[in-house]
């Protein structure tokens, strides 16, 4: 999960106009409106790159959807407000249990609060809500989850350091299905990867002293390819920066992580 811009999502033409019609129909009415919260799809997966706004990977064989942050079933009122929609896999949103590790994840209609007497009963009381669930619209929730070397999402705070950023942490990677196989394999693919450039980098750099243009070329070409993996448009851009931070003792990463990520 990387932090995204909401103020970037750029709605259908008249899309506000047919969605307060949706509105004005009540709730009864909202999954016979399912079309207006699909047509933003393209406008979601923009500002996401086509990337899962939860696992920032491409499921291009899945029927990627359109999440309610807010489960419509239990927040009608929010059914079309477009700040409430999240770009989502499958994995991330449908329930599902991992047959090579028995867990069960995926968000499905769960909407945990830390305080569950303040959940609201009206549009006006979500602002007395403290979601559970992190939102990659929330600038400071995404680095509350840390990765290990071979690919698995743990919380960045123990529960000693402080208990509600911990149980947010653990809650979200369950809930969002963080921790299936498929994915962890994924990013421990991408660690391999990552390693190897990084190692043979490393290797190059007291070479660049001497002025081979051989070398100096195959060094900038193998930053290039660690700063392409930390863009926003790559897959697993948080895991990479995560891998290649802890090089940061070679002398030539702190550079990149700087300035290409």
């Amino acid at each position: 999960m990387r932090v995204l811009n909401k103020d970037l999502l750029e709605l259908p033409e008249g899309w506000e106009e047919r969605a307060q019609a949706a509105r004005d129909a009540g709730p009864s009415e909202v999954n016979n409106n399912a079309s207006l919260w699909q047509e933003c799809k393209p406008c979601l997966k923009k500002i996401s790159y086509d990337k899962c706004f939860y696992c920032e990977v491409k499921q291009i064989r899945s029927d990627n959807a359109v999440d309610h942050f807010r489960p419509k079933k239990h927040y009608p009122w929010s059914a079309f407000d477009p700040l409430n929609f999240r770009f989502a896999c499958t994995y991330c949103n449908s329930r599902r249990k991992d047959i090579e590790n028995g867990r069960t994840g995926g968000k499905g209609d769960y909407f945990p609060l830390l305080i569950e007497e303040n959940r609201a009963t009206c549009c006006e009381e979500e602002c007395n809500e403290a979601p559970v669930l992190l939102d990659p619209y929330k600038s400071d929730e995404p680095s509350l989850i840390d990765f290990t070397d071979d690919g698995r999402p743990i919380p960045t705070f123990t529960s000693d350091q402080h208990a509600n950023r911990h149980r947010r942490a653990v809650e979200s990677i369950r809930l969002y299905h963080l921790d299936h196989q498929d994915l962890v394999d994924k990013r421990l693919t991408l660690a391999a990867e990552i390693t190897s450039i990084v190692e043979t980098t490393n290797r190059l750099f007291p070479k660049t002293e001497a002025g081979d243009p051989d070398v100096d070329s195959a060094f900038k070409e193998n930053v290039r390819l660690l700063g392409k993996m930390m863009l926003p448009n790559a897959e697993l851009s948080s895991f990479a920066r995560r891998m290649l931070d802890g090089y940061r003792h070679y002398v030539w990463v702190p550079g990149i992580l700087r300035t290409l990520s």
